[in-house]
């Protein structure tokens, strides 16, 4: 039964979710958050014609954001609220969202799932904080990317892109078996591995020079599918928890990914913790920085976290 007391809701659909079977995932759950809220659902396109329809959302009173995708889909729609909500204010809007992606790792650990999908479409809960990535490739102004999740430099980001595309292999194993293509693509990065030489600026004016072999800032201990970490991190404490991977052979970046599977991380050398409100990261060329899932490429990043929070949906 449909309740007559539903809030308005901007729907951001995103059909190439899950190596592209999100069409047919939605189709599955679209009947309960039409029983949650009043749906205007839009698709993700590449031009970003949809933000028209976010503005023209916001512009009508609508407080209420969803998510129709993956991880990147999560970061896509609360970058554009950022930047598109004017003079109304972060904590007056909700963002919620239905997981037809292939981690997911913003609805982990999974609270609600409806036909396989995970589900956060209920009531404004707890707040999150916003993280910021002002980035460079090369000489010129920064670009500017908000994410909620997670971002990463070295052994995580190559990996995820290898993800994204691949070789033939890959490519099948993503539209069969998540879990396989995930390992695939780490072992298939591992074995590829360089040390990044990067140097770390950390809040407070500590400066920290690394052979960076991965590095991972964010606000989940979950990194992608089952790997996640075990140091602290909080939801809402305006702290990027950060955790970098410095000065590994192969050897050792796998014994790192081994523990990560089984949610270990802390203990053994060349691994380092910072809970920080900012982080600069230098690279002597540009590399590949993954910000939710979303791939860029960048020589120099600064990472913070805004002052105003979102509301999630529980």
């Amino acid at each position: 039964m449909i309740r007559d007391d539903r809030p308005p809701a901007f729907v951001l659909l995103n059909p190439a979710a899950g190596s592209g079977r999100a069409r047919r995932r939605w189709a599955t759950v679209a009947p309960v958050i039409a029983a949650a809220c009043e749906p205007r659902v839009v698709e993700l396109d590449a031009a970003g014609a949809w933000e028209a329809a976010a503005r023209q959302a916001l512009g009508e009173g609508v407080r209420l954001f969803l998510a129709a995708g993956g991880d990147g889909t999560v970061g896509t729609l609360a970058d554009a609220l950022v930047r598109l909500r004017g003079t109304v204010a972060l904590p007056a809007l909700t963002l919620g969202a239905a997981g037809l992606g292939s981690s997911n790792d913003f609805h982990k650990p999974f609270a609600r799932v409806q036909a396989r999908v995970p589900l956060r479409i209920g009531r404004p809960g707890a707040r999150r904080d916003v993280c910021r990535a002002r980035f460079t490739a090369v000489e010129g102004p920064p670009r500017e990317r908000h994410f909620l999740v997670s971002a990463s430099l070295g052994l995580a980001a190559r990996a995820n892109a290898f993800f994204s595309g691949g070789d033939r292999l890959q490519g099948w194993l993503r539209g069969r078996w998540t879990a396989g293509a995930i390992l695939y693509a780490a072992q298939h990065t591992l074995v590829r591995h360089r040390n990044l030489e990067a140097r770390l600026q950390l809040a407070g004016g500590h400066s920290y020079s690394c052979a960076l072999t991965n590095l991972s800032v964010g606000k989940t201990a979950w990194v992608s599918g089952g790997f996640r970490y075990d140091t602290s991190v909080a939801p809402d404490d305006g702290l990027l928890a950060a955790n970098l991977c410095e000065g590994m052979t192969r050897t050792a970046a796998g014994r790192a990914l081994a523990d990560l599977a089984r949610g270990r991380f802390q203990g053994r050398p060349g691994r380092r913790h910072w809970q920080l409100s900012r982080l600069e990261v230098e690279l002597p060329e540009p590399t590949v920085l993954e910000l939710d899932g979303e791939l860029f490429a960048a020589r120099r990043v600064c990472f913070e976290t805004l002052a105003d929070r979102l509301q999630l949906c529980s």
